[in-house]
């Protein structure tokens, strides 16, 4: 196995995936479970069994396999399952990420890649669990409102790895300096109002609003934004069309075309075909990351170690995007 491996987990809004996120940008090797191993399983309501807010597991096989590596030397694992308990021997620590009720209901009601926590019932939840302190043994805790960089130097220091926050370390796909993914959920009656307000005569001068945006985010049911570079889902979506999951056509091309034109980058737009079709299909957990990082290292002609995360990530957040369509919504993905 990994000469040392770390669990950090937490609730929902305790900051799993953006630890995650940083680990990665400052070049240590983590997992985010919700993408790589999970599944879902029935719940398990049974006298004395711990209180979970989901029915989440952890994939035996996957989880195993990776925990026993040899490498990396340092291996950092971010997010929790109904059966955590089972891999707790394979980690070195625990790190529990706690945080306050106030901040804990300000994530959950501004993050924008989980619907889970808006409704008022799944916030009294998350807050109820968080007074029960239910962790796992020999938990260490880590105060997790802090900001992310003192977090994560916190759990560096912890770790005994060293706290290099250099962006000479960045990945090639991080989100930071490069092309932004986001999908905004609209009513399917609001396009042409986006499109119009997107066309180069209702441009606004430089210095002021711009009119899409403005409009864009008026018309916005939720935002679903991708925590990596776009270039990893511009690189995804012609793999997915390979595999016949196809996400760059739909009877709005024309409009999709016309915003990739006046906007100067690439726009897709989702519908609830989209979702009948594809949202089964769309699991991480069902993906091999190593073929999704061959892919890409083709695809780019570079050499991109880590990469299929990013790419488990993708494959998440066109799930996620596909998941509130119906028949009067739709999704306008944008990337650039």
């Amino acid at each position: 196995m990994a000469k040392r491996n770390y669990l950090v987990e937490g609730l929902s809004g305790a900051g799993k995936s953006s630890v995650y996120e940083e680990m990665i940008r400052r070049g240590y090797k983590a997992i985010s479970t919700d993408r790589a191993w999970k599944y879902h399983a029935a719940p398990d309501t049974g006298p004395g069994r711990p209180i979970h807010y989901d029915n989440s597991m952890w994939d035996e096989q996957k989880a195993v396999s990776e925990l026993e590596r040899p490498e990396p030397e340092v291996l950092f694992v971010c997010g929790s399952s109904r059966n955590r308990d089972r891999f707790l021997p394979y980690f070195t620590k625990i790190f529990n990420l706690r945080i306050d009720d106030d901040t804990m209901r300000r994530r959950l009601q501004e993050r924008t890649n989980n619907e889970f926590g808006k409704r008022p019932e799944e916030v009294e939840l998350m807050l109820r669990l968080n007074r029960s302190d239910e962790q796992p043994a020999g938990a260490i805790d880590v105060d997790a409102t802090q900001p992310l960089d003192q977090v994560v130097d916190e759990l560096l220091r912890l770790a005994n790895c060293e706290t290099v926050n250099s962006d000479s370390r960045l990945t090639p796909w991080s989100k930071r300096a490069s092309a932004i993914g986001q999908s905004f959920v609209i009513s399917e009656s609001a396009l042409p109002i986006v499109q119009a307000a997107a066309s180069p005569r209702k441009r606004i001068l430089r210095g002021t609003s711009d009119e899409f945006w403005d409009v864009l985010g008026r018309e916005t049911i939720t935002r679903i934004e991708y925590a990596w570079s776009g270039y990893v889902l511009a690189t995804l979506l012609p793999y997915l069309d390979e595999q016949g999951i196809d996400l760059m056509h739909s009877d709005h091309d024309e409009v999709a075309s016309t915003l990739s034109r006046t906007r100067g980058g690439s726009v897709f737009v989702l519908t609830s075909d989209h979702r009948e079709r594809y949202l089964a299909r769309l699991d991480p957990s069902a993906f091999d990351g190593a073929v999704l990082r061959r892919y890409y290292e083709e695809f780019n002609e570079t050499a991109a170690e880590g990469v299929d995360y990013a790419m488990l990530d993708g494959i998440a957040f066109f799930r996620d995007t596909l998941a509130p369509l119906d028949s009067a919504i739709v999704a306008v993905l944008i990337i650039g």
